[in-house]
C-alpha cells in the first residue's frame, strides 16, 4: 500500500488537471458561440442550477449566460433570497462572475448536458428571432422591388406548421441546438429528424409502417407514398435527383451508425467534426423541406 500522503497528492494533482480541462472546455464553448453568433448582438442563458452547498441548508445557485462580452456566470444565494424576501422587486439581482474566477465546483455543476443544451436553445431562439426580424425586412424590400426570397429555416418551419408536424419541427430545432454542443449527437438527431418525418408521411398517407424501421426502409416507403422514388420519375434527370436523395439518406444513416450517439462506439470510431455534423443536419433539413412540400402539394 502506498504512502497515504502521496496518494492524496496524486489525487489532488489529478483533480487540478481535470479542473483545467473543464475550464479549457468552457473557453472552447465560448469561442464557438462567439464565432457562430458574430455580429448578431444576441444573448442567451441556461436554466438555473445549484452551484454549491454551504452551511446547514444554504445554497448558491445561478446560470450560464452569453452575450457580446463572452460567457459568464450569474449567481446569488438562498441567503440573498431571504434578505430580499421583504423587497417587492420582481427580479432578483444576480452577481456576475467570469469563468476564470469561478470555482471548479461551479463549473462542474454548469457542465451538465441539460444546462448546456438549455443555453444553446436560448441562444438559438434569440438568433431565430433576429433572423426572422431580418427576413421580415427582406420580405418587405423584396415586395417593393418584386424579388423572390427563400431560406432553409423559414421554408422548413413554414411547411411543417402547415402540415401540423410539430414533432418534426422540434426534431429540427433539437438537431440545430446540438450543433453547438455535441457534433456526434447532432448527426444522430439529423437522422432522427428524417425518421420522424418519414413516419409522419406514412401516417398522413395511411400507409403501413415497414417491418424494418431503419432509416433506409422508412425513407423508401415514405418517398414511394408521395411518388418520389427513382422508378416513379418521368425523366432520367429526375431519376438521378431521386437516387441522390437515397444516397444522402444512406450517408446520414451511416454517420449516425458509426459516429453518432445512438449506438455503442467501436475501437475505430470516426470522431465527427462540427462541419460534418452541420452538413448532415442541413442536408436532412433540405430533404425534409422538399418531402413536406411535395406531400403538401399532393394533398
Amino acid at each position: 500500500m502506498g504512502d497515504p500522503i502521496n496518494v492524496l497528492r496524486g489525487l489532488r494533482d489529478d483533480s487540478r488537471a481535470r479542473d483545467e480541462e473543464l475550464r479549457a472546455g468552457f473557453k472552447q464553448l465560448e469561442s464557438h458561440l462567439t464565432e457562430a453568433s458574430a455580429g448578431l448582438g444576441i444573448s442567451g442563458r441556461s436554466d438555473n442550477c445549484s452551484l454549491e452547498r454551504y452551511g446547514d441548508d444554504e445554497d448558491i445557485y445561478g446560470y450560464l449566460f452569453f452575450e457580446d462580452i463572452g460567457l459568464h456566470v450569474a449567481w446569488r444565494s438562498t441567503e440573498d433570497d431571504l434578505v430580499d424576501s421583504s423587497d417587492e422587486r420582481s427580479d432578483p439581482k444576480f452577481e456576475i462572475q467570469s469563468l476564470e474566477k469561478c470555482k471548479a465546483v461551479w463549473l462542474r455543476a454548469l457542465a451538465a448536458p441539460h444546462l448546456l443544451r438549455s443555453l444553446i436553445n436560448s441562444i438559438t431562439e434569440a438568433v431565430r428571432a433576429s433572423v426572422e426580424a431580418n427576413n421580415a425586412a427582406v420580405r418587405a424590400l423584396a415586395a417593393t422591388v418584386n424579388l423572390p426570397t427563400r431560406s432553409l429555416e423559414k421554408a422548413l418551419v413554414d411547411v411543417a406548421q402547415k402540415l401540423s408536424f410539430g414533432v418534426v419541427l422540434e426534431d429540427w430545432k433539437d438537431a440545430q441546438a446540438a450543433l453547438g454542443v455535441d457534433a456526434a449527437d447532432a448527426a444522430t438527431r439529423a437522422c432522427r429528424l428524417l425518421e420522424t418525418l418519414c413516419k409522419h408521411i406514412l401516417q398522413k398517407r395511411n400507409q403501413a409502417m415497414p417491418t424494418d424501421q431503419s432509416i433506409q426502409k422508412l425513407f423508401k416507403a415514405a418517398v414511394r407514398s408521395i411518388q418520389l422514388s427513382p422508378d416513379q420519375q418521368s425523366s432520367e434527370d429526375l431519376r438521378v435527383v431521386a437516387s441522390g436523395m437515397f444516397a444522402t439518406v444512406q450517408g446520414i444513416g451511416a454517420l449516425r451508425m458509426h459516429a453518432g450517439t445512438a449506438h455503442g462506439s467501436a475501437a475505430d470510431r470516426h470522431d465527427i467534426t462540427f462541419s460534418e455534423a452541420r452538413l448532415a443536419v442541413n442536408s436532412a433539413g433540405v430533404l425534409a423541406t422538399f418531402l413536406m412540400e411535395s406531400l403538401l402539394a399532393g394533398d
